[in-house]
Order: structure tokens, then sequence, then C-alpha cells
């Protein structure tokens, strides 16, 4: 039932030519995959050339008919050689029966702050933000911040910082084993390419365990998930 609705909501990209990435050698599908994380919390360390530089944490929670979202996310890379950055998101999702309901962040980067509200109205989700003019999106949409299982499946996203659609092209690479705590995870890389561009790594239940990030001077900043 999902699924049927996951492609019958895409019409309007596939209508565009940008379709959804299906069956595109995206490899293992993992379709045992639940809905929504099992656990309760997710925290990651983010590092850059070694040095810990931030972190980021997702908290997950079921209420009456719904399954609620938030993030917290820092990185401070004022003490390299980068131009100095200091960098703040907090955003909190609502989902219902598979779909993204609303979706509220605020975002700083050094003094510049951005904020975007997302709220489904009359069976579409009427995105507004400080980088948009309002908007409405019919078709299913999943936020950039890649922690919902079909990050890896589809090809476009609702970017968490700016409200805008990014558009890009989820690719499977490899299965790869990480090292987490005192153990090893088995993996999925995906690389992710186009107005987004991410390479992430998610488990057999399809829970992010590493995802990094490109910067402009071609560097990456890695996330990786801790064992609490």
């Amino acid at each position: 039932m999902q699924r049927r609705r996951f492609l019958s909501g895409s019409a309007v990209l596939t209508g565009l030519g940008l379709g959804l990435g299906l069956g595109l050698g995206l490899g293992p599908a993992a379709l045992a995959c639940r809905l929504f994380p099992a656990g309760a919390a997710d925290r990651y360390v983010a590092r850059r050339a070694g040095e810990q530089i931030g972190w980021q944490a997702f908290s997950f929670r079921r209420e009456p008919g719904q399954f609620v979202v938030e993030v917290d996310m820092e990185i401070d890379l004022a003490s390299l050689q980068s131009g100095g950055l200091r960098y703040r998101h907090e955003s909190r999702e609502v989902w219902k029966a598979g779909w993204l309901q609303a979706m509220q962040s605020r975002t700083r980067t050094d003094a510049v702050v951005q904020v975007v509200n997302a709220q489904r109205q009359d069976g579409s989700l009427l995105v507004d933000g400080s980088d948009v003019r309002p908007y409405r999106l019919s078709t299913y949409i999943v936020p950039s911040n890649l922690w919902h299982r079909d990050s890896r499946l589809v090809d476009a996203f609702l970017d968490v910082e700016s409200g805008k659609l990014r558009f890009s092209q989820p690719r499977f690479v490899a299965k790869e084993p990480l090292p987490q705590g005192d153990g090893v995870v088995q993996t999925h890389r995906y690389s992710i390419r186009g107005q987004l561009n991410r390479e992430a790594w998610y488990d057999a239940d399809c829970a992010l365990v590493r995802w990094d990030l490109p910067l402009a001077d071609g560097d990456w900043i890695s996330f990786r998930r801790e064992v609490v």
C-alpha cells in the first residue's frame, strides 16, 4: 500500500523527466526495513581530517497517530583553515501513515539565520521559508537529513535548511563493513549526486550508520554513529 502511494505521488516528478531512481542499479533493497527506526535516538560524531568538529543527534518518538523526529546538529570550523564557520541546526518532523505532515527548522550559519515551515494542507505540503516563496508539494518527499530509509531510493529531497527541492540520483556503491564501538557493522553504501551531494551508509535495517558531506575546498566532513 505505501509503495503504491509512493509511486503514484511521484507522478509530478516523473512528468518532469526526473523519475524516482527505482530500478537504477540501487543494489540490495532490504525490503524488510522498518518504516521508522526502532530505536529512540541516534547520535553521530562529526570529524574532518580526523579532528572532531561537531555532532548530530536524531530523536524518534511515537505519539498517538503520528511519529515525531527531532534533529540537532552543530559544527564548528572556526579553528580550522577554512575561513571560519559556526553552524547550528534544529528541526522537527511529524509523520502520519508514512507521509511527512509537517516540518519546522531553524539553521544558523555564523550570523545568517534560515527558517523553514512545512505543513500538510488539503492533501499537499505547503512549504515556506527564508529562501523560498510559498509553494505546494503534492508528491512523496523525504527531508535531506538522510535518516529516512527511502533516502537511498528517491531522487528528490526537501532541503531542511532552505526549504527548496533538491534533485539528486542515489547509486548503490558496495557492501562495506564499518567499525562501530568494539565491533563491525555490515552496511550498504550509496553515493548521492546532483543538487544534493552525499555519501551514505545504511545497515541491514536501513538505519543510517554514517554519512559524509563534501566541502567547497574538496575536503569532507564525516558523521559516524556512536554506540551508546
